[in-house]
């Protein structure tokens, strides 16, 4: 093997040596250094240079490497350092760890692999010496020793024996070395350095990373004395803070330790980093305020309202079904769609704890349960329950509440009823949303967008709070009588549950099993033997009350109670009750059969109508007199009804041949529709089937049948268009002991859960008006 000779040493250095590659370190020469050898490669070739030299070249890589990562030979630099290995010792672990001592400079021509080892051919580097005596070095030499003296003193990197080593030194070689041996170098600089040709750029580099050093020191040492000026200033700061309360103690104004009290519950609360900052401000600027001043009792309020809110407190949630269905089915008959919902929200906790709560809307006509089947929910989950009523709110700032800058300011209502429930995941039901109004201090049902949104109320911004609240965790129900004045986005943010009416049969076991108990023990008769057998109770359903709800049927049930205890007081004898002498204690039966009902009518036809109240059913009536072709409506009618009529009209018109009408009808008779009640309001497009009835029952004079109702928009081809609130239309139909009902064919999908309410009822679906006067227009005499 050929050798070459080391100049400083003397040595002979083989021409092919052991490659090491090093990571995160730069050797250069005269330096010591320990390395950490894991490739059995690399372990194989040092074990090879022991035996031989002891000689091995030192390479660094060109970039960082996580431990997974390859090194390749396109990786290290072509110019490293040789170095002797001094010492090998073997780890448990695996690999070895050696300690090597740098050499000479040296640059692997190439690079080889021989037996499963990396070797290089390597040729030495030799540094372009210059004269000691040279001026530009011996100046260098004296400028690194004067840095050399201001780093000792100032830079706790380098030791105080720093500067008398390199004051002792001449020899720019050595001087290189030493101070080498102590700079804190990126991989790139040490490589730099080590690759440079002359003695005087190595000189030059070296003074520079130095200053670089200086400098950096100078800036610690200013921040370590800005950091010991801030610390007496709070000292200070603490000292004078004693002196006053020391004085308000004095003065008889000793609000130390409430403000203490204040700063312990801080700590008990689980805050976020942000709320937690203003607290401490708020707390802070009470404490540097007279204690009697009125900003004093502002930030007091604040800080209370901050204290008193259920930040983490939580209840326990009650994910059992059956105890949910037992008191959902105690307390509320029927609603079994939203019995379901929330056994799959029960369902849903089971397996995900964190979920957000769904966001319901109960929407239905007054009286049917909306804001009781809400205490009834918080109740079968275990949680607790506020009410906010929402019905004639105009303040936006009813909301998300007022700024503190206000005299007599409060938090939202949202706010407010989160204190009053306890903790963070009650139950809120929002009363009557569709009773919203706005004015000129804002839109409250906008600001409702932030609330009913589980994306956003996350942070819920309440302005006299002044900063953020989770309200995710709360459960809200909203009740309304109608979406009509809902905006859009907020009807989108709710699942919108329809809450229709009752039928009597529900209505009475309503009752028997509600309405009568809660009766009889508001007025104290628990103890006494007061019965309501079916027939009171249904006679009361369909002769006294005409409702969708039963808020009505239980004023009348709870004034029979009242007699029934005038009855005991006066002659100690329970009245009871039957069909005979209930119209001695509630009068005589407000709702009898109309004869018209009974009795098939010329130009009469039963319409059925849907109302924020439930279903009504309407009686249109149409007649024909003398006259020019003259169409007069009458009955409070809106513009789409209006159109309907008109629509109607034509459609009687355009086939007139098949009803054998003379066109002389038209022409010399004038038409009156009317809608009784007319003091009552009525829109929409559903009466059209009905108005064309009424149109050709008096063009042809013949009668219509009573026995039908009948429901359904019509266009001027014919044909019968779908509508809304079918169930809540049978139902009134039932309630007027009508058994057969006219409905569109394209609403037969909505009879689908309506199987229980329209037994014993005939359902005609039709598609086309023709369907419509086959089954009701009764043989007469045409016109």
């Amino acid at each position: 093997m050929k050798t070459i000779l080391n100049k400083d040493t003397r040595e002979a250095i083989p021409e092919i040596l052991p490659v090491i590659p090093t990571l995160d370190v730069v050797v250069f020469p005269h330096m010591i250094v320990p390395l950490m050898v894991l490739d059995e490669k690399i372990i194989k070739g040092i074990n090879n240079s022991l035996q031989e030299s002891k000689l091995v070249l030192l390479l660094a890589a060109k970039k960082q490497l996580d431990d997974q990562d390859v090194i390749g030979t396109k990786d290290l630099h072509q110019v490293g350092t040789i170095a002797s290995v001094m010492r090998l010792i073997k780890i448990p672990e695996g690999g070895i760890k050696i300690l090597v001592q740098g050499l000479c400079k040296a640059r692997a021509l190439n690079l080889l692999t021989e037996n499963e080892s990396l070797y290089a051919n390597v040729e030495q580097v030799e540094i372009a010496e210059q004269n000691p005596n040279n001026e530009m070095i011996v100046a260098q030499i004296k400028n690194i020793k004067a840095l050399s003296e201001k780093l000792s003193g100032s830079s706790s990197s380098f030791s105080p024996d720093f500067h008398l080593i390199v004051s002792k030194i001449n020899d720019p070689v050595k001087i290189a070395d030493f101070i080498l041996s102590h700079l804190s170098l990126t991989i790139d600089q040490a490589q730099a350095l080590l690759e440079t040709e002359n003695q005087q750029d190595l000189l030059a580099s070296l003074y520079n990373y130095l200053y670089k050093e200086i400098e950096v020191a100078e800036m610690q040492e200013k921040i370590r004395n800005h950091a010991r000026d801030s610390m007496n200033k709070a000292q200070k700061e603490f000292y004078l803070r004693e002196q006053i309360r020391a004085i308000k103690k004095e003065l008889g104004e000793d609000d130390v330790q409430e403000i203490d009290d204040m700063r312990e519950k801080l700590e008990s609360l689980q805050l976020a980093e942000e709320t937690k900052t203003e607290v401490i401000r708020q707390i802070s600027r009470l404490e540097r305020t007279a204690p009697d001043s009125m900003e004093a009792t502002v930030i007091r309020n604040y800080l209370e309202w901050i204290f008193a809110l259920p930040w983490s407190t939580e209840t326990e949630e009650i994910l059992d079904f059956a105890f949910a269905k037992k008191v959902l089915d105690e307390e509320h008959h029927g609603l079994k769609e939203i019995k379901e919902r929330i056994l799959d929200f029960i369902s849903i906790r089971h397996l995900k704890q964190d979920g957000y709560a769904p966001i319901l809307c109960f929407v239905g006509p007054p009286g049917t349960g909306k804001t009781s089947l809400g205490q009834s929910i918080a109740r079968s989950l275990g949680r607790n329950y506020a009410r906010i009523s929402l019905g004639g709110v105009k303040d936006e700032a009813e909301i998300r509440g007022h700024r503190r800058t206000y005299v007599g300011a409060m938090p939202g209502r949202f706010i407010q009823a989160l204190r009053k429930a306890g903790s963070s995941n009650p139950l809120i039901v929002i009363d009557e949303l569709d009773k919203i109004g706005s004015d000129f201090r804002g839109d409250p049902s906008a600001a409702m967008l932030e609330v009913l949104d589980p994306q956003q109320n996350k942070t819920f911004y309440d302005n006299y709070l002044g900063i953020p609240y989770d309200l995710s965790r709360a459960m809200f129900v909203a009740t309304a009588n109608s979406l009509d004045s809902i905006s859009e986005p907020l009807r989108d943010r709710m699942e919108i549950i329809e809450l229709s009416g009752y039928t009597v049969d529900e209505k009475v076991n309503i009752a028997k099993r509600h309405l009568v108990r809660r009766a009889i023990s508001d007025v104290g008769l628990q103890n006494h033997d007061v019965k309501f057998n079916d027939d009171v109770l249904q006679d009361i359903v369909m002769n006294y009350t005409r409702e969708a709800g039963v808020r009505q049927c239980e004023r009348l049930i709870r004034k029979l109670c009242s007699k029934a205890v005038r009855s005991f007081v006066e002659t100690q004898n329970i009245i009871t009750f039957d069909m005979q002498n209930l119209p001695n204690y509630l009068g005589p039966r407000r709702f009898v059969e109309d004869e018209h009902i009974a009795t098939d009518q010329i130009g009469i036809t039963n319409g059925l109508a849907w109302t924020p109240f439930g279903g009504e059913m309407l009686k249109i009536e149409a007649v024909l007199m003398p006259g020019k072709g003259k169409l007069t409506l009458t009955g409070q009618l809106g513009n789409v009804m209006k159109e309907s009529a008109q629509a109607a009209l034509s459609y009687a018109r355009s086939h007139a041949k098949e009803f054998k009408i003379t066109e002389r009808a038209f022409t010399h008779h004038d038409l009156h529709i009317h809608v009784p009640a007319g003091a009552v309001p009525k829109d929409g497009p559903s009466a059209g089937i009905t108005m064309l009835t009424s149109i050709l029952s008096a063009l042809t004079q013949r009668p219509i049948s009573s026995k039908h109702a009948m429901t359904g928009e019509l266009n001027l081809r014919g044909e019968v268009m779908p509508i809304g609130g079918v169930k809540e239309k049978i139902l009134a139909a039932k309630r007027n002991k009508v058994t057969n009902i006219i409905l569109p064919m394209k609403n037969k999908h909505d009879i689908v859960d309506l199987e229980e309410i329209s037994k014993e009822i005939n359902l005609i679906f039709v598609s086309k008006a023709q369907e419509v006067l086959d089954a009701v227009l009764m043989p007469g005499s045409a016109a």
